[in-house]
């Protein structure tokens, strides 16, 4: 399946300048097995990332310089790039390695709601955000939130549909702190996501800000 949601230009700016936390690079590196079309756009970013990092040391792209990233993401070509393939039943690799497995039932889930629930994956130390998985039963939500800064989210099995639209297997959610939505899982399998933040969530309901005060997304 071929992914419909991909991730904007100038996360892939700042993942070629080296500018994304490692969660958020690490959702970066998996969904980029999954989709073609931010490989190839990569390859650019990755180029044009590395020059604006080291002209401005506060990353700032002025409105012509991004026009021109775009130009140049838009005219990228796919055979630059090796295709990987991901099958149908295996994490991205990028994500195997940290977990040190391709089964993702065999992890230690924690109930974090109603037919929610989380395993936290390692940061590191001195580096704020969460990376984790989310596993959400079919039909059930996540609650009601918004965003604190940038949040991206990888499905990697199931589906899930929300304010913005339906997202299934390879596709990725990249969001910032002018979104709110209500993700919930379509029926059929449980939705596995990769997810990544550099500031935490914000809910909108007092029993789900509550939890949050343990489970730390």
């Amino acid at each position: 399946m071929t992914p419909t949601h991909h991730l904007d230009h100038a996360t892939l700016v700042s993942y070629g300048a080296g500018t994304l936390p490692s969660g958020l690079a690490m959702v970066v590196k998996a969904h980029m097995e999954f989709c073609p079309a931010c490989r190839a756009a990569a390859l650019v970013a990755d180029e044009i990332g590395g020059g604006f990092l080291a002209q401005h040391q506060k990353a700032e792209v002025a409105l012509t310089s991004r026009n021109a990233v775009m130009a140049r993401i838009q005219t990228a070509t796919l055979h630059r790039l090796p295709v990987v393939r991901s099958p149908e039943n295996e994490v991205p690799r990028a994500l195997q390695a940290v977990l040190g497995t391709s089964d993702l039932g065999s992890l230690k889930w924690q109930k974090t709601g109603p037919g929610v629930a989380m395993f936290k994956l390692p940061q590191p130390k001195g580096e704020s955000g969460f990376l984790g998985l989310l596993r959400i039963a079919p039909g059930h939500k996540v609650p009601d939130h918004g965003h604190g800064g940038m949040e991206l989210t990888l499905i990697l099995r199931g589906a899930y549909h929300d304010e913005i639209g339906h997202f299934a297997r390879g596709d990725v959610a990249d969001l910032d702190e002018s979104i709110s939505h209500t993700p919930i899982a379509a029926d059929g399998e449980a939705c596995i996501c990769l997810v990544a933040n550099d500031a935490p969530t914000r809910f909108h309901s007092w029993p789900a800000r509550l939890v949050q005060r343990f489970i730390g997304i």
